[in-house]
C-alpha cells in the first residue's frame, strides 16, 4: 500500500514513528567501511578465475566485519548471470585474515538472485583521527566457467589507491601485485557491516538512495579529503565528513518510478534496513523521460513511505538542473533545457517538484541541493563550471557546498 492510500494523517504518523525509532540508535550490524558499491553491470566473460583487491576506509572503531555479496545487478535482474564461487580474505594492518561463510566454510557459491553474508570476522580495528582512517583491503577470488558472467560494480583505481587491483587465479593469500591496468570494474562487497567498538558508541549510518548522481557520477577518480579515490560523490563525502557510515544503493540511470516498484528494490532495502536515516535523491531521470510532476511526486511518496514502514526516517534532496550546452557549460547563455519538464520557470515539472519538496508537503523533509548547483532558483540552468555534462555535478560540484550541506544536515541529527 502506498502513502497515498494511507492518507496524509497516516503518513505523518508513520514518519513520526520512524523518527522515534531512529532516536533509539542503530538496530543491528551497521555499515562500517567506505566504498561498498551496488552492482550495475556484468563481467566481461573472460575474467573467469581472478582475484580483485579493493581498499575500504574504516569509518569507526569496530570489533568485527561482515561482508555482503550478491548475484544480481541493475534493478535486481539476473539476466546473463551464472552461479559464481568466491573465497575471500581481508588484509588488516599487514595481516591477512581468511573470511568464512556458513559457519566456517572457505568457499561460497552464490546462485543468480542470491545474496550472502560472510561469517563475522572478529578483528578489532581502532578508531583514528579525522583524515587518518585505517584502511582494510578485501581480496575477492571469483571463479566461473568459461564464458560465464557475474555482477560487477566498483571501479578499482590502483593508480590512486595503492594496493588496489587484480591478479589471476586465487591470490587471497601471500603478496599481492596487480597485473592488470586500472581502472577496472570488479566484484567486491556490496557493503561491509560490523559492530562498532565501545569507543565509537553512537556511530550512525545513512542509506544513500538515488540515481547516478547519488553514487558520484560526474566526479573524476580522484581522492578527496585525503581519503580513498573512486565511487564517492557529494552524499558519501558529506556522510564521511559528518562521521557517519553509509550504504550506497544508488544506480546509474534509475528512476523513482523504477524504485517505487517493490520487486525492483528488494536487495537494496535489505542493505539499508538497519540504517538510522535514508537520503533519497531520485527525480531527474523521471523528468527527462517525460513523467509529470504528479507522477514523480507520487513515486517519491511511495519510496519514502516504504522506508517509514521500516521505521527509518528520510529526507529528500531537491532535483538538479538538466541541460545541454554549446560551450561546455562555462556560461549560462550556452545552456538549454534538456527536456521541457526540466526547463526554467515556476510552471515546469522540475520547478513544481522542487517547490513541493521545499514546502515539506506530505511530510517530506527537504535537503536543499539544487540551489547550490542552479544559477538561481528555478532557472533550470547550471552555475557555470559545476558540471561537465549538464546532468551530473563535476568534482567542484560534488566536493564543496553540496557535500557540506549533507554533512551539516547529518551533524544536526547526532
Amino acid at each position: 500500500m502506498g502513502v497515498l492510500d494511507h492518507g496524509v494523517e497516516a503518513a505523518y504518523d508513520l514518519a513520526g514513528k520512524a523518527n522515534e525509532l531512529a532516536l533509539k540508535g542503530s538496530k543491528g550490524l551497521v555499515s562500517v567501511a567506505s566504498r561498498g558499491k551496488w552492482y550495475d553491470k556484468q563481467s566481461n566473460g573472460t575474467d573467469i578465475d581472478i582475484t580483485y583487491r579493493s581498499v575500504h576506509e574504516v569509518l569507526c572503531g569496530l570489533n568485527s566485519q561482515v561482508l555482503m555479496y550478491g548475484n544480481f545487478y541493475n534493478d535486481g535482474r539476473i539476466t546473463g548471470l551464472s552461479p559464481y564461487t568466491i573465497n575471500v580474505s581481508v588484509d588488516i594492518d599487514g595481516v591477512t585474515y581468511p573470511v568464512f561463510f556458513d559457519n566456517g566454510q572457505t568457499h561460497k557459491t552464490v546462485p543468480p538472485g542470491g545474496r550472502v553474508l560472510s561469517d563475522e570476522l572478529q578483528v578489532y580495528v581502532p578508531s583514528a583521527p579525522d583524515g587518518a582512517k585505517p584502511r582494510i583491503y578485501v581480496r575477492t577470488h571469483v571463479v566461473v566457467n568459461a564464458g560465464e558472467k557475474y555482477p560487477v560494480g566498483l571501479t578499482l583505481a590502483g593508480g590512486s589507491n595503492p594496493g588496489e587491483g587484480v591478479m589471476p587465479g586465487d591470490a587471497t593469500s601471500g603478496a599481492f601485485t596487480s597485473t592488470t591496468p586500472n581502472p577496472l570494474y570488479a566484484l567486491t562487497p556490496l557493503a561491509i557491516y560490523g559492530k562498532p567498538a565501545a569507543s565509537s558508541r553512537g556511530f550512525k549510518t545513512v542509506g544513500l538512495c538515488g540515481d547516478s548522481i547519488s553514487v558520484g557520477a560526474g566526479r573524476a577518480l580522484a581522492p578527496v579529503d585525503g581519503r580513498t579515490a573512486g565511487e564517492v560523490g557529494f552524499m558519501q563525502i558529506g556522510a564521511m565528513r559528518a562521521g557517519w557510515g553509509y550504504v550506497s544503493i544508488g544506480m546509474n540511470g534509475q528512476k523513482a518510478s523504477d524504485f517505487a516498484a517493490a520487486s525492483r528494490r528488494v536487495n537494496q532495502m535489505h542493505m539499508v534496513k538497519d540504517c538510522d536515516l535514508v537520503i533519497v535523491e531520485y527525480g531527474t531521470n523521471d523528468l527527462n523521460s517525460g513523467r509529470t510532476f504528479e507522477q514523480v511526486r507520487n513515486d517519491l511518496l511511495t519510496i519514502h513511505n516504504a522506508y517509514w514502514e521500516m521505521g527509518i526516517p528520510t529526507i529528500q534532496t531537491t532535483i538538479a538542473p538538466r541541460t545541454t550546452s554549446t560551450d561546455g557549460w562555462v556560461t549560462l547563455q550556452g545552456q538549454s533545457a534538456a527536456h521541457a519538464f526540466t526547463a526554467g520557470g515556476s510552471s515546469s515539472a522540475r520547478s513544481q517538484l522542487n517547490d513541493w519538496i521545499r514546502n515539506n508537503k506530505d511530510n517530506i523533509k527537504c535537503l536543499e541541493i539544487a540551489d547550490i548547483w542552479e544559477s538561481e532558483r528555478n532557472s533550470g540552468l547550471w552555475k557555470p563550471k559545476l558540471t561537465g555534462d549538464g546532468i551530473h555535478p563535476n568534482n567542484t560540484g560534488h566536493d564543496n557546498e553540496a557535500a557540506n550541506a549533507v554533512r551539516d544536515f547529518l551533524l544536526s541529527q547526532r
